[in-house]
């Protein structure tokens, strides 16, 4: 299976329950940040440029469970900067699962080693590698060269000890299409657990000329489609749909909420215009239909995962065929 099945019940029953109480705008995963700080500085990186007044500042560790209690979303993607450098991460990652939160931790793996020496692996954890490519182009990105080799040592570690590993990879504008298949394939070969493909997005805060634009996105995309049938890629046939142009789809900012040191920030991941002293603050604040409809600016060429999986997920059961689609996705 691409996704836990225990994990795909307890958001099937989570989202049934916040609609029969008649809300609509309700968090699915929220993003915890406790820190910004990274051992990286990856091109293309908008943590390390638009928090660097507050790099070092770090959440503490009653604060971070509180957001999740805060909240109420039932995955938590743990994050930053990288997580792994944060002082609390496996105590932390210990107090969530024991409030059965699936986790997943969003790392560059160079930590990994002393992670899993005090956290065992549970069905309610996983990880999230982040890998842009084969050797070459991974290394440059994160501009140190060995990196692409630990996380396919660190991969194979994981998968040794019983862990759940899926990869995350962003698709820029320089991204050919056979590189991206032939990174699918090698990441098939280590038995990972699952593919996320991302298109690069322009972040308020960079001004790189290395992100896709909307037109660009169609071709790129097809090819990551056409591998979702024989390859464990977790993004949702109907998100890839929207992708490669077939689609239309609205943005849910509010199912994915972020939680760093500064407070809940808002409105989206990618787009800052404040930081919230409460979730409640957040939410009251933050005209979620201006957002949803991609009236901002900001949102016009943005088709990141963090807001249309999210609406995927709110509409499933509204059609049998797209239903239908997504289990066989998931199942395979």
């Amino acid at each position: 299976m691409r996704v836990p099945l225990r994990q795909m019940i307890d958001l099937g029953r989570y989202i049934r329950a916040r609609k029969k109480a008649g809300e609509k705008y309700f968090p699915i995963v929220l993003m915890l940040e406790p820190l910004h700080a990274c051992n990286l500085a990856c091109l293309g990186c908008g943590r390390i440029v638009e928090y660097k007044d507050t790099i070092r500042d770090q959440m503490p560790l009653e604060e971070a469970i509180g957001a999740a209690e805060e909240c109420g979303a039932p995955i938590i993607s743990i994050c930053g900067g990288e997580p792994l450098m944060y002082k609390h991460i496996d105590r932390l990652t210990q107090a969530l699962i024991e409030r059965r939160r699936h986790v997943m931790i969003c790392t560059n793996a160079i930590l990994l080693e002393r992670f899993v020496k005090k956290v065992a692996p549970s069905p309610y954890l996983s990880f999230n590698i982040h890998i842009d490519w084969m050797r070459e182009t991974h290394d440059r990105v994160v501009d140190r060269p060995g990196v692409f080799d630990t996380c396919v040592k660190m991969i194979r570690m994981l998968k040794e000890k019983g862990y759940r590993v899926q990869t995350n990879s962003t698709i820029f504008r320089e991204t050919s299409a056979e590189e991206v298949e032939e990174l699918v394939r090698f990441l098939g070969g280590l038995g990972v657990d699952g593919m996320l493909l991302t298109p690069g997005y322009h972040y308020q805060v960079l001004t790189n000329d290395i992100y896709l634009k909307s037109d660009e996105m169609p071709y790129k995309f097809h090819k990551v489609r056409k591998l979702a049938e024989d390859y464990k890629i977790i993004n949702t046939p109907i998100y890839l749909d929207y992708l490669v142009g077939e689609r239309d789809l609205l943005c849910s900012p509010w199912t994915t909420v972020t939680r760093n040191p500064q407070g809940w920030k808002g409105p989206c991941y990618l787009i800052t215009n404040g930081h919230y002293k409460s979730f409640a603050e957040l939410h009251s604040s933050t005209d979620w239909e201006y957002y949803r409809t991609k009236q901002d600016i900001r949102c016009r060429d943005c088709k990141l995962h963090s807001g249309f999986e999210g609406t995927v997920a709110l509409d499933f059961g509204t059609s049998l065929k797209d239903s239908w689609r997504m289990v066989r996705h998931y199942l395979s």
